[in-house]
């Protein structure tokens, strides 16, 4: 389970284990460390593992500490040869676009997942109670279109969660249908490669996002400077 702060993870997660899962209000994560719960499925009778990772943040320093907290989370797991069966990315449907930190952010999951794990990619629409339902049906449109072409190119999904145990068990459902597991691509660079983070695709994409916000933000007060002298 893995998105930006605020976009429903822990919601989400409380919905279908019944859980005590700290939920925020805010744009600010409260799940600071990667938090690990396990229930049986009521259809499949299956066990399932959630992995409930940090969201990421605004500031450079908090992306770092929180990239670092998922590695782990997810690594440990990798390291006793234990597979992901699929994966939830998260957005809010009432974000009206996806801009600056959010695409360096799309950008960063999509280099975790290499080029085997987006089939086993379900990116989840949240916050559907807040916006109305034209508003809601363009902007998902506007999502797989754009933000999210490259990831369904690549047999990713979509699904809506809409804040209900019900809805969130329908999310979940093609990864209990399927058997397949894919190690991801950061889990292969760093415990198989044994490289560091800043030497992998993800980390990469990370560090050249961060330059283009900030290159545009010194733009930004060039400008600025100008129109008052």
């Amino acid at each position: 389970v893995i998105g930006p702060s605020g976009s429903g993870k822990s919601t989400f997660v409380s919905h279908v284990t019944g859980a005590e899962v700290t939920v925020g209000h805010s744009l600010q994560s409260c799940t600071s460390e990667v938090q690990v719960i396990k229930l049986q499925s009521p259809n499949s009778g299956y066990d399932v593992v959630f992995i409930d990772t940090p969201g990421f943040e605004d500031t450079p320093e908090l992306d770092k500490h929180i990239l670092n907290s998922i590695l782990d989370g997810l690594n440990k797991p990798y390291n006793k040869q234990i597979l992901l069966s699929g994966i939830l990315y998260f957005h809010r449907i009432s974000d009206n676009r996806m801009v600056g930190k959010p695409l360096i952010h799309l950008d960063m999951f999509q280099k975790l997942c290499g080029k085997n794990a987006p089939e086993k990619v379900i990116l989840t629409t949240t916050m559907w109670d807040q916006v109305d339902k034209l508003t809601g049906n363009a902007r998902e449109e506007e999502l797989k279109t754009m933000n999210w072409s490259y990831m369904l190119s690549k047999k990713s999904k979509t699904s809506r969660f809409l804040n209900t145990p019900e809805s969130a068990w329908t999310v979940l459902e093609p990864i209990l249908r399927s058997a397949r597991k894919e190690p991801l691509l950061l889990q292969e660079e760093m415990v198989d490669l044994r490289k560091r983070l800043n030497e992998t695709e993800t980390g990469k994409a990370l560090y050249t996002g961060l330059q283009i916000l900030l290159s545009e933000q010194r733009e930004t007060i060039r400008m600025l400077t100008q129109q008052v002298t």
